[in-house]
């Protein structure tokens, strides 16, 4: 378990971002820093927010909490869903992920995730309010367990993310 997923994590959430990208990238770790788009910044924040990794069934459960715990995802995502389709990294990722697992077990993987995701939705439910998916800079120096307060937030533990 990475510092970030623990529930009282002192890091800041600019050092969890380094523990994230440093502990992905030989997963395909897009891109970093000043040049990151907006969307995917926010989508990388994400995870470090609510504890999540990189395995396919922690994104499958990373999109109940974007869609559910965060202010305008699904209208970011859309606007920025050109963008998206245009990155090649991107697009060489989706397809070694095809690859591998093909698309069936694709869909094998995102369903193994719902006990996870029904955990998930109770504890967005408990929010105090929903995290901004465009991330203002300024959260940058503040401790993840101090964000996590203020929102409400209670990350997966390891037992709910194995169900």
């Amino acid at each position: 378990m990475l510092e970030f997923q623990k529930q009282n994590c002192q890091l800041t959430l600019e050092e969890g971002l380094e523990v994230y990208y440093e502990a992905f990238e030989d997963q395909g770790s897009i891109l970093r820093g000043d040049t990151l788009p907006e969307f995917i910044f926010g989508h990388d924040c994400t995870h470090v927010i609510f504890g999540l990794g990189l395995s396919l069934k922690e994104e499958a459960i990373l999109d109940t909490y974007t869609i559910y715990g965060c202010k305008n995802s699904i209208k970011i995502i859309f606007k920025a869903a050109g963008q998206i389709f245009k990155s090649k990294e991107l697009l060489n990722l989706y397809k070694k992920l095809i690859s591998k697992h093909g698309f069936i077990g694709l869909l094998r993987l995102v369903n193994s995730s719902k006990k996870s995701k029904k955990i998930a939705r109770i504890k967005i439910k408990k929010m105090k309010k929903k995290w901004s998916y465009i991330v203002p800079k300024s959260y940058l120096s503040y401790q993840i367990s101090d964000l996590r307060d203020e929102y409400g937030i209670s990350v997966l533990t390891e037992e709910e993310l194995r169900l």
